[in-house]
């Protein structure tokens, strides 16, 4: 007979499911034109979120779990996905900006420069502004600010998902062992 799956074994596969459809979205995205920064494809990133969550806390609640899950475990689940997942998007990302596109982070510096100037920012707050970011679109920090806002989100977004898929056992149950 086969031993049940842990969490972590589902937050894994599910995280994997989550983070290649989000870099196909983002891929599409950008062979599209459209910008990385809209509201599209980050609404979409929040809903493939939620889909992969819903469909793995059920499945292991369901058949791993014996139909229960507190509360908890549920959260801890959802956020595990979020960041197998961001850490896909994350490789994703770093191939985008270093091999595809290079040029990505000059456009994105470029945007953010004419934001200021509209804003209505002095020459040498602008300047001094863009060259912290450039330090910051570097590889890495694309990385670990895709890992720990991917956390973020999958905490907030499975606080909410968990209030559904949440099944707590009865102490009463004599069927618990």
């Amino acid at each position: 007979m086969e031993s049940p799956r842990t969490r972590m074994n589902v937050a894994m596969m599910y995280g994997a499911y989550y983070g290649l459809a989000n870099v196909l979205v983002m891929f599409i995205s950008y062979m599209l034109g459209a910008d990385m920064q809209s509201k599209l494809p980050t609404l979409l990133n929040y809903i493939l979120l939620v889909v992969f969550m819903t469909m793995a806390i059920k499945s292991h609640r369901d058949e791993d779990l014996g139909g229960y899950i507190s509360y908890g475990k549920s959260v801890g689940t959802g956020i595990l996905i979020s960041v197998f997942g961001g850490a896909i998007v994350g490789v994703f990302s770093i191939v985008l900006f270093t091999l595809i596109d290079p040029a990505m982070t000059e456009r994105i510096l470029d945007t953010a420069r004419q934001q200021m100037i509209e804003n209505g920012l002095p020459d040498d707050q602008v300047e001094q502004a863009v060259e912290i970011s450039r330090q910051f679109l570097t590889p890495i920090w694309l990385f670990v600010f895709g890992l720990v806002g991917s956390a973020v989100v999958g905490l907030i977004l499975s606080l909410i998902v968990s209030v559904f898929t949440k099944r707590e056992a009865s102490p009463f149950d004599s069927n618990l062992g």
